[in-house]
């Protein structure tokens, strides 16, 4: 069931008014409960300015988005209460802590949805422990490592319980440790807690591990919107986005070449190395 839809989206800036030049030009998809879904494309292809406009931070120039079978431009619509729905984590969320410790800073967000305040902090304490940052609560986050100061922000986000969490470059910044954790807790959270997660990367390799699901855009266009292997293995549009393929596939390829028959549903970075076991 879609939980999300976008129709014919058109957008753009004011400085573009007197031009023909869209940001986003008629753009269309669907997304469904549950869906892992990753958001490629070069810079300036648009897809910040679509995440944003996702949770109605922007509104569209012209088009529809629905959230749950409702157009998000009704009139009548509760923006407020759709962006407790619809989280966006942009880039290096860290710097926007701000309370003196961190199970303040988790609560804040529930207390704003309208919790009480023990039910907030009772609320928090059980996302920090999902999270396994729960030793931490009495801490100042200032003091925290860059991994846990983004740990506290997602915690703080998502105490909100919301239904799709969408993150802008969510591995900006990380070494490779902290990178696999917060993939892991994502993936945690689709997999546990029926989050749907949307999230931009540049990193290829990380769409063919954890996405289901993948859009393409180029100079605010949709090229093409699929499974991982189907999308980034297409040759044309790989080539149209300026894009390259991932390392995944390029193996793939290459064997493919020699002879060797590897199955495309089975290209996760351990399920390809043992497939490459089975050969020898």
């Amino acid at each position: 069931m879609s939980i999300l839809e976008v129709k014919n989206l058109k957008y753009q800036y004011n400085n573009y008014e007197k031009t023909s030049k869209y940001v986003l030009d008629d753009v269309s998809f669907s997304i469904d409960e549950k869906d892992f879904v990753a958001i490629i494309g070069k810079s300036g292809s648009g897809k910040s300015t679509l995440i944003s406009h996702l949770n109605g931070l922007y509104k569209a120039t012209s088009g529809d988005i629905l959230y749950n079978g409702s157009s998000i431009y009704r009139k009548d619509y509760n923006l407020t209460g759709l962006r407790f729905k619809i989280g966006v984590v942009f880039q290096y969320p860290e710097y926007q802590l701000f309370s003196e410790t961190v199970i303040d800073d988790v609560a804040f967000g529930a207390i704003k949805k309208g919790l009480s305040k023990d039910e907030a902090y009772k609320k928090s304490e059980e996302i920090l422990k999902l999270f396994e940052i729960e030793q931490l609560k009495n801490e100042s986050p200032f003091n925290l490592s860059g991994g846990e100061k983004r740990k506290v922000a997602f915690a703080g986000i998502f105490v909100m319980e919301p239904e799709i969490l969408i993150f802008d470059e969510p591995d900006a910044g990380l070494d490779a440790t902290s990178k696999t954790n917060f993939y892991n807790l994502i993936k945690k959270l689709n997999e546990e807690k029926d989050t749907t997660i949307i999230f931009i990367t540049h990193n290829l390799d990380d769409v063919m591990e954890y996405a289901n699901k993948v859009i393409v855009l180029n100079e605010g266009k949709l090229l093409k919107i699929g499974k991982p292997y189907e999308v980034l293995s297409d040759e044309e549009i790989m080539k149209n986005a300026d894009l390259d393929m991932p390392y995944a596939i390029q193996i793939f390829n290459d064997l493919k070449i020699k002879g060797y028959n590897l199955d495309t549903n089975k290209l996760k970075f351990n399920e390809l190395y043992n497939q490459m076991l089975d050969i020898n």
